[in-house]
């Protein structure tokens, strides 16, 4: 009694609900009540499940899943319902509950269930009491009292439960409408549905539409949490949609079958939004691709037929008008229905009305129905012959059947709707509301109106409620993506060039909340963030268009972030997928970028971008930010996405390099004497001190259309800046080489031997550790010229040499011998990239002696960590492990190739410092370093951790500027970082010290890591009240604060200072310092 298909009942997927609108025509759910036309079998979720089944789940139990499933026998007319509850005890076993109604005896035919290799009987210490065993492939369970539990130990869990239900006197069977009921127990991984994908759509002899859409049944749920395998069913389901994958492969099918199994689709992906929310970008891009399913799939067989014998036409051998188009179709909606079916069906109504040929090849061609496409329908290439060799006739003028085509077009809708308004409300109305269906019948009769944009955002919030419950409602959310597409269609409208500033920002406000509407968080923080800033201040007066400035670039980086996630996920698919069906290139080239230009989101950039460039002009911040005070430079021209491409290598000629994108840690390699780019820059990045240290001018264009025209230059070309403006003419020597080109031998001294493996802060010393642990100890020994609220961090640290002494143990020989043999294997440049990351596998691989470890929690104790932080001391020596590998990292060995520092003169201390879950972070340089003032402090703040700063995470940190003597404060620019990286407790971070930084020549700053024994969250920043963004009283007094410390900290060390600490209530914690370079 098994199916070759499979239709899965996994958590959270109720596939079928008892609201009308969610209800499939031909598979009416028993529900209290109601009578039940006969059917095979039904699916839903039974209201208070799961204390029915146990009275509430004990402590540490987890309930993965409660499904109920209604019977109703065509034998007997008799009523029944199963309900199933999947759980995972505290002893890692995964139990299956099922409880039953069903009159007489019940047995589950059933069997543990392989992904793509079938069914196999379980092991016998699974099996209930009075089970049969069937065969190899399956046993048979009796219900007792109504109930049947088995449980099975989580090592030899399947990937799923498969089953079919009998029931005796009279024998009857039932199983799901594309096949066998599946329960699914485990997860899927995502590398695996992607190579389960193309090897059934490329390797099957069979294959069609119908399995395709098994195909997603069988696996939607087992990737709900997986946004790789979420990423390829949508590329799949796309794929099917763009008809880039065929109808039909040597198979046909009816089409009940497919209206069946379609129906599923929709029901388990308003399942999975109900009961993943973190899945529903995906299913909303998933339901925007698939029909309703249901109706009356034999209704379409009989119609065309009945079409036919009503009007005359040929049949077959029954005499007739002989029309080759009208046998075509008959053929195919017999054997291939499918969605296209839809757009033959307008086509066709087209020509009926016009008589114009023209007209049906003219939709036909504009809806992707290519003439090649009808050609392979049927007998064509790679298609069942079922006597249909293809639907390229052109049909007869017979305009006395229009009605009658009209009707089997509401026929096929009811199979392969979905992307129809009037359609889907009609569907969705029985399980809406009074007041929501109102609405929509408000949006149905002024779909086209300037303002229906709004009764849309009005509909959504009604729907939300219904599609957000963990049982889903199908109609609500296919509804509801409807409308949310169908807005951005009315936003596309608007004429951008002729709106003014207030109407822009009311424009993108609402298209704010229709992609918030959809896909949530950061995006709901942003449109609070927006709307207050429409309630806040005088309109386009500087300060408020600075705010405004700052929350659209806030908006604009989450947008793009969200769009980049799915362009970075499909796109790969799509290659991968379309290069093994043989797909022209062209179809794959733009594939990721045709969904994404194709999203709600995309309409909301063009509002932003235009927003952006109201809030420039009006706050008198021009195209042009500065980032280094370098005022020429000369090079050779060349454009790039990014600078990953060139690390580690060096360039004879100076180079001027036009980036779209740069990250923020990468390194500039010598001779690189600019950097014009797109992204933002904080002043006091990594990369950003790096072009300072390397006299190279860095330079962000704010204007699109600028950083093109300046692209475009190729060969020599003289970068001056003049006002605030960057100039790019063609011309200038070359051949002298550039600033940064001039690179020379740096000389790395060797440490001291030291004969402790840990030492705490009053042992630091310049012989056995590096500029961090040395600076800091220099500070904290004059901690009383530091004003009251500075805190310095508890440290030790771990001295140069501990690693390799820690390499020479007994037990690390092979890794040692193995680490020798690949540092012989490096060459310089980005070749060496594999032999690096197998060097830093075997560094964590190294066995640190417990003698050591003692050391390290002995030396933590005596500097008065609180125990809690080195409770965990496997996490401690792993960071430190990470510290010693990040010595291999690929951009710390470019850099010493480039400055000729020998790979074994570097070494690698590491501090070890208590961090705390900072409030707001900072880096400040005591001497303004893009003016050059010894007067003015210039800093950065960033809310939450300092990684988000010094890592230019995209956005930009808070700015400010200090004046020394007067104490002013200059504030240059509001926070928009998008993402903050936060801690909930207190933790150790283990920071690189090397010998190798703070040299002249090389500044070695942020190649190494520091890493955290406590991995920190990153997350979105809500400005909405941050008071960092709001409250310019807080920001004057806490700027003052930073600087003041800052200040204090130049005069203990004699110099101008590079200064990182966080801010938590009212003490500044003070991590780093080092020589400004």
């Amino acid at each position: 009694m098994m199916r070759n298909a499979a239709f899965w009942l996994s958590a959270g997927v109720c596939c079928l609900l008892a609201a009308d609108s969610a209800a499939s025509p031909s598979l009416p759910l028993v529900t209290a009540g109601r009578a039940a036309a006969p059917q095979s079998a039904r699916v839903g979720r039974a209201p208070g499940l799961r204390l029915s089944l146990r009275g509430g789940a004990p402590a540490g139990r987890k309930v993965l899943d409660e499904i109920s499933h209604s019977l109703s026998s065509k034998k007997t007319g008799k009523e029944g319902t199963i309900a199933i509850e999947v759980c995972k005890n505290p002893d890692k076993s995964m139990e299956c509950i099922m409880t039953s109604t069903i009159p007489g005896p019940v047995w589950l035919h059933w069997g543990f269930a392989s992904r793509g290799a079938g069914w196999v009987a379980p092991p016998d210490a699974y099996l209930p009491e009075n089970t049969k065993k069937i065969d190899d492939k399956a046993v048979q369970s009796p219900f007792k009292d109504g109930k049947l539990i088995f449980k099975v130990a989580d090592k030899d869990a399947p990937d799923a439960l498969a089953f079919v239900v009998k029931c005796e006197d009279p024998e009857e069977w039932f199983n799901g409408p594309g096949g066998d009921f599946w329960v699914d127990f485990k997860p899927m991984d995502p590398g695996a549905i992607g190579k389960l994908i193309i090897a059934r759509e490329t390797e099957s002899t069979h294959w069609s539409i119908l399995e395709r859409m098994r195909l997603v049944n069988e696996n939607i749920k087992a990737v709900a949490e997986s946004d790789p395998g979420l990423a390829w069913i949508y590329t799949l389901l796309r794929f099917n949609q763009v008809k880039l994958v065929p109808v039909s492969k040597n198979s046909n099918y009816q089409s009940k079958d497919l209206a069946h199994t379609q129906a599923t689709v929709t029901n388990n992906l308003a399942g999975v939004y109900g009961r993943y929310p973190a899945a529903r970008m995906w299913v909303r891009l998933m339901a925007a691709t698939v029909p309703r399913g249901g109706g009356n799939g034999d209704a379409v067989r009989l119609e065309i037929l009945d079409i036919m014998r009503r009007n005359g036409f040929k049949e077959g051998h029954r005499p007739g008008i002989e029309d080759h188009f009208i046998e075509q179709w008959h053929q195919k909606l017999h054997t291939n229905c499918a969605p296209d079916d839809l757009i033959i069906a307008d086509a066709y109504i087209r020509f009926l009305e016009s008589g114009n040929p023209d007209d049906y090849w003219a939709h036909l061609h504009g809806n992707g129905l290519s003439y090649e496409y009808m050609q392979n329908i049927g007998g064509g290439i790679g298609s069942a012959r079922s006597g249909l060799d293809g639907m390229v006739a052109t049909p007869g003028h017979y305009p006395h059947i229009i009605n009658d085509i009209k009707h089997l077009k509401w026929t096929l809708m009811q199979l392969h709707g979905g992307q129809d308004l009037d359609f889907l409300c009609m569907k969705a109305a029985g399980g809406l509301d009074g007041e929501t269906n109102g609405i929509l019948e408000e949006i149905k009769g002024n779909r086209h109106e300037w303002w229906v944009t709004g009764k849309i955002i009005e509909a959504r919030h009604k729907l939300s409620h219904y599609i957000g419950q963990p049982s889903g409602h199908r109609d609500g959310l296919l509804v509801d993506v409807f409308l949310e597409n169908w807005f951005k269609v009315q936003i596309d409208k608007a004429d951008i060039g002729s709106m003014d500033g207030e109407a822009i920002l009311d424009t993108a406000l609402s298209a704010l909340e229709n992609v918030a509407l959809s896909y949530g968080e950061p995006f709901w923080g942003c449109l609070t963030q927006l709307r207050k800033v429409k309630e806040h201040g005088d309109h386009w007066q500087q300060d408020w268009s600075r705010i405004l400035k700052a929350s659209v670039e806030r908006t604009s980086l989450a947008l793009s972030s969200f769009m980049d996630k799915i362009h970075s996920m499909v796109q790969p698919n799509a290659v991968q997928l379309g290069k093994a069906l043989g797909t022209k290139e062209e179809y794959l080239t733009n594939f990721g970028e045709e969904v994404v230009r194709g999203m709600p989101g995309f309409a909301l950039s063009r509002m932003l971008t235009a927003l952006d460039h109201k809030a420039r002009e009006s706050a008198n911040m021009g195209a042009w930010e500065m980032v280094t005070g370098v005022k020429t430079a000369v090079g050779e021209a060349s454009a790039m996405d990014d600078i990953v491409a060139i690390q580690g290598k060096s360039f004879d000629k100076p180079q001027v390099l036009f980036v779209k994108h740069i990250g923020g840690v990468e390194d500039i390699p010598p001779g690189i004497t600019a950097i014009i780019t797109r992204s933002s820059m904080d002043i006091l990045s990594h990369i950003a001190i790096r072009a300072r240290n390397q006299n190279v001018l860095l330079a962000t264009c704010h204007d699109d259309a600028a950083f093109g025209e300046i692209a475009k230059h190729t060969g020599a070309v003289t970068v001056t800046v003049d006002a605030g403006s960057v100039n790019v003419v063609a011309g200038g020597d070359v051949s002298g080489g550039g600033a940064s080109a001039k690179a020379k031998a740096v000389t790395v001294s060797k440490p001291a031997a030291c004969a402790k493996n840990v030492l705490i802060d009053t042992e630091f010393s310049t012989s056995h550790l590096g500029g961090k642990s040395n600076n800091l100890q220099q500070v904290r020994s004059k901690v009383a010229e530091l004003p009251s609220f500075v805190r310095l961090p508890q440290s030790v640290a771990m001295p140069f040499g501990t690693f390799e002494k820690v390499l020479e143990e007994a037990d690390n020989a092979e890794v040692a011998k193995e680490i020798a043999a690949l540092e012989k294997k490096l060459v310089g440049g980005q070749q060496d990239a594999p032999v690096l990351e197998q060097i830093r596998g075997h560094i964590m691989g190294v066995a640190v002696p417990q003698p050591v470890q003692a050391e390290l929690l002995e030396a933590c104790k005596a500097a008065g960590f609180p125990e809690e932080l080195t409770a965990d001391a496997d996490a401690c020596i792993e960071a430190a492990k990470g510290v010693w590998a990040s010595k291999w990292g690929d951009r710390a060995a470019y850099s010493r190739n480039a400055a000729k520092v020998p790979h074994d003169a570097l070494q690698m201390a590491v501090l070890v410092q208590r961090v705390v879950p900072a409030e707001y972070s900072f880096v400040v340089h005591t001497t303004n370093p893009v003016s050059g003032s010894k007067d003015e402090i210039m800093g950065e703040v960033v809310v939450g951790l300092g990684e988000a700063l010094v890592g230019n995470y995209p956005g930009r940190a808070l700015g400010f500027v200090v004046n020394k003597e007067t104490g002013d404060v200059t504030i240059t620019q509001l926070p928009s970082k998008n993402i903050g990286i936060f801690l909930n407790k207190d933790t150790l971070i283990f920071r690189s010290d090397s010998n190798g930084e703070d040299l002249e020549g090389f500044a070695g700053a942020g190649l190494y890591e520091s890493i955290m024994a406590t991995k920190a969250d990153e997350r979105p920043v809500d400005y909405s009240n941050e008071p960092l963004f709001w409250d310019g009283a807080m920001r004057q007094a806490l700027v003052k604060k930073i600087a003041e410390a800052a200040s204090a900290i130049e005069k203990v060390m004699g110099s101008a200072q590079d200064v990182e600490g966080c801010v938590v209530g009212d003490e500044v914690h003070v991590v780093q310092t080092r020589p400004q370079v």
